[in-house]
């Protein structure tokens, strides 16, 4: 569901980026005869790559995120459906919200926060390897 959602702003994502390419590129392939699949997998998709590692390192960094309105909001503290809905999320909010738990909502956020972070670190120094120039830093 979630990655259903995500698709038309990836969509617009991709497409911008696309309709930013230099056209000549292109026209030039024509002239020398490339078919349009030649012109994808040798003009489209490296001139994406950047685009492409930058999404991927985004949505790296959110894996531990859930929608929150999707895992709190839709089964309404259902008895059926707690233990499957229970995300990190959900627990902060229902720690702070309806036990009055600080302390450990805090140290749960915190947590999430620095797990995405070391994810994000370890795949930017994945990306540095294989492409030094598409890195973050």
């Amino acid at each position: 569901m979630n990655l259903w959602k995500g698709v038309g702003y990836n969509c617009i994502i991709y497409l911008s980026t696309i309709l930013g390419f230099d056209r000549s590129y292109y026209e030039a392939a024509r002239i020398d005869g490339a078919t349009k699949w030649k012109q994808i997998t040798k003009i489209t998709l490296p001139l994406l790559r950047p685009t492409i590692i930058m999404l991927t390192l985004m949505a790296v960094g959110r894996i531990f995120y859930s929608d929150f309105g999707l895992f709190y909001q839709v089964p309404q503290n259902s008895g059926a459906l707690y233990s499957v809905t229970n995300t990190i999320d959900t627990y902060v909010y229902r720690a702070l919200l309806e036990l009055g738990d600080i302390t450990m909502s805090s140290a749960a956020g915190v947590y999430q926060s620095l797990v995405g972070f070391v994810l994000i670190m370890t795949a930017n120094l994945v990306v540095k390897k294989v492409d030094p120039e598409s890195a973050l830093f």
